[in-house]
């Protein structure tokens, strides 16, 4: 399978992340650093679903305008339990990627789904979530009027037995983190800050970190930027070429 993309430190795959895994192309990595479709077009709170029930709904300063028209090559309104064994299943094989001192961080958001909130450690059943660090937004967006806005997203960590920070990159860091959003022509970025700060805390010096919904490329830059090789996986054909635009960039400074 030949990359879409390649340089010294990024290889960049145009497919299925499932797909591509299976091909055996990937190489056992130390991390994964990952945020997959949330499926918002189903969420019966908070969800784009609601613009059509709340028609006054306000949007926060995160915006969300980009996220409502959808992604391009995936319908962001699965089945719910369709949507959650397709998850698990991406979680699975991403374990199975990882060295034996590796760690998934997963960027997923708690909602509100037929009137209880549900979370993402549905989608982490059976593995062993070492920790679950908070994402402190600029903002948020809130299309119904059962709950307030949501200005938090989670990254859960999911770990090998012998997973270790850096004592070094790690020393102060707390499990909050207070990254602001980027602007960005894909509907749903994180911003580089945030993979750059696992990166820097957990990633071991030569390691090698995988994003199998490399989306814009933010994970892949992090890596970059950190001197470590990253190797992503994006279904779209626009993505990929936005991401190539981003690693084309000179070296990004995140403090």
């Amino acid at each position: 399978m030949k990359p879409y993309y390649e340089d010294d430190l990024v290889t960049l795959y145009h497919g299925d992340c499932q797909e591509v895994l299976a091909a055996g192309v990937v190489p056992l990595v130390d991390m994964v650093f990952t945020s997959p479709p949330y499926n918002l077009g189903v969420s019966s709170g908070g969800g784009f679903a609601d613009t059509r029930k709340y028609p006054d709904v306000k949007m926060g300063k995160g915006g969300g305008g980009g996220l409502a028209q959808g992604y391009e090559d995936h319908d962001d309104a699965m089945p719910l339990p369709e949507y959650e064994a397709w998850q698990r299943s991406v979680l699975a094989a991403c374990w199975t990627q990882l060295t034996d001192q590796g760690a998934i961080f997963y960027n997923h958001k708690p909602r509100v789904q037929d009137g209880v909130l549900w979370t993402p450690l549905t989608l982490t059943e059976g593995l062993p979530v070492r920790q679950i660090v908070t994402w402190a937004r600029a903002g948020g967006v809130n299309f119904a009027p059962t709950h307030y806005v949501p200005t938090y997203e989670w990254i859960v960590v999911v770990a090998k037995p012998a997973w270790r920070l850096k004592s070094k990159g790690a020393s102060g860091v707390g499990d909050l983190w207070r990254v602001a959003q980027e602007p960005s022509k894909h509907p749903a970025p994180f911003p580089v800050g945030l993979p750059a700060r696992a990166i820097e805390s957990a990633a071991p010096p030569g390691g090698v970190v995988l994003d199998p919904f490399a989306g814009s490329g933010s994970t892949l830059r992090a890596a970059k930027d950190a001197g470590v090789r990253g190797i992503g996986i994006e279904k779209s054909e626009r993505y990929c070429e936005m991401a190539v635009a981003r690693l084309s960039q000179g070296v990004l400074d995140f403090g």
